[in-house]
C-alpha cells in the first residue's frame, strides 16, 4: 500500500510539472517558430529584388519587408 501512495505523489508531480512547462512555453511564444521555419522555404529571395529586365510599370518589391510574420 505504501507504493500506491508513492506512485500517486510521483504522478501528481509529473503532471504539475508538465502544466508548469505547458504554461511556460506558450508565454514564450515558441510554438510560433516552428511556424515560421516551416514557412521559409516558400520564401524566394530573388523574387523580391527588381531587375532591369523587369516591367517598367510594375510596382517596385520591398526587399526589406519580412514575408513571414515575426513574433512581437
Amino acid at each position: 500500500m505504501d507504493v500506491l501512495i508513492v506512485l500517486v505523489f510521483v504522478s501528481i508531480v509529473l503532471v504539475a510539472g508538465g502544466l508548469l512547462l505547458l504554461v511556460f512555453s506558450l508565454n514564450q511564444r515558441d510554438f510560433e517558430h516552428s511556424d515560421r521555419l516551416s514557412l521559409l522555404p516558400l520564401f524566394d529571395p530573388a523574387s523580391t529584388t527588381t531587375s532591369a529586365s523587369s516591367d517598367s510599370n510594375a510596382a517596385p518589391a520591398n526587399s526589406a519587408q519580412d514575408p513571414v510574420p515575426s513574433k512581437t
